[in-house]
């Protein structure tokens, strides 16, 4: 399975990723330029969720009073509930999806840097290798060890490959060339293997941010956080904006929308900086995504939905005229 999710998905990621970097020759841009690529490439699904959120928000009312209706009889409460949906050709799943995509993505952004050279450059390792081919990234950790370059013998298996790349990209020359003795290791190695600057504003983004240690790198957990919250606050403000209804029904999604910036520090501190870099880009493009297709829909695809406050004093204003 892990094999299948490496070839289907990282890889892809980890081709567009080594792409984007030798176009524009920053590690950094290439991770922003991949999250850029990643929300637009989801923004006709984006679209038609927000369109059926926005129709599920205009039906609050009506599961209110079914919910008052139907209170000791959860049955019959569903079966109504289901109804009205099929009424106004409304799928309550379908706006969850695009809240769910950037997990995979992350999860998949994450193998493609943690094994940049299998991954972005397609040099074999233990894992992908068959029959008759050699362990290209085994060849390179050898070397290295064996040349008293470093000692990477006290990396776990999976995480060899970021300190790997750091200590080989000591040996490229300013052209970005690799003594011989390293290409002649393997046909894949001479083709394919170049050197990866993961600096970037002064952030090293191979490295993950220690929690008992202060650095730099804190800066980057901080920003995720904070950039989350924002998104949130202004994802609650603008729904509550078009639909006065939605903060009555809408209680628990709030706690969970405060709830990730919270994992996004969690997960900064754990994760490799990159991945922070992603999810700050990500959280602005997708606040910038919401106050645009709201602004859109509100003013060219609008729907009525009565306030309640309206509607109580429209109410009274009937009764005194008559």
């Amino acid at each position: 399975m892990a094999k299948i999710f490496g070839l289907l998905i990282v890889r892809p990621f980890g081709m567009l990723l080594m792409w984007i970097y030798n176009l524009v020759g920053s590690y950094g841009v290439a991770i922003i330029l991949f999250a850029v690529f990643c929300k637009l490439l989801m923004l006709p699904l984006s679209i038609h969720s927000k369109k059926s959120m926005r129709k599920m928000s205009a039906l609050s009312q009506k599961q209110m009073a079914l919910q008052k209706k139907y209170a000791n009889n959860r049955v019959k409460l569903n079966e109504e509930i289901q109804k009205l949906y099929e009424q106004e050709g409304v799928s309550p799943m379908s706006g969850c999806l695009p809240s769910f995509l950037p997990l995979p993505i992350m999860m998949g952004l994450y193998y493609a840097i943690e094994k940049p050279i299998t991954f972005m450059m397609g040099i074999t390792d233990k894992d992908f290798v068959t029959e008759g081919f050699p362990d290209s990234v085994q060849l390179l950790i050898d070397y290295v060890n064996n040349n008293g370059i470093a000692d990477l013998t006290k990396f776990q298996d999976y995480y060899v490959q970021i300190p790997l790349m750091e200590n080989l990209n000591k040996l490229a020359d300013t052209a970005g060339q690799f003594p011989e003795a390293i290409t002649k290791l393997s046909a894949e190695i001479a083709e394919r293997l170049v050197p990866l600057n993961f600096n970037f504003l002064g952030f090293n983004l191979a490295q993950t941010p220690s929690i008992k240690e202060f650095g730099i790198l804190w800066l980057l957990p901080i920003l995720s956080g904070l950039t989350a919250l924002l998104s949130s606050f202004v994802m609650q403000k603008l729904q509550e904006k078009s639909n006065p209804t939605a903060a009555q029904v809408q209680g628990s999604m709030k706690a969970m929308l405060y709830m990730m910036p919270l994992m996004s520090v969690y997960l900064g501190f754990i994760l490799p900086a990159a991945l922070a870099v992603y999810w700050i880009t990500n959280n602005l493009l997708t606040m910038i995504q919401e106050v645009f297709l709201t602004w859109y829909m509100d003013k060219y695809h609008p729907i009525e939905v009565e306030d309640p406050k309206k509607k109580k004093k429209k109410a009274k204003i009937k009764k005194e005229e008559a």
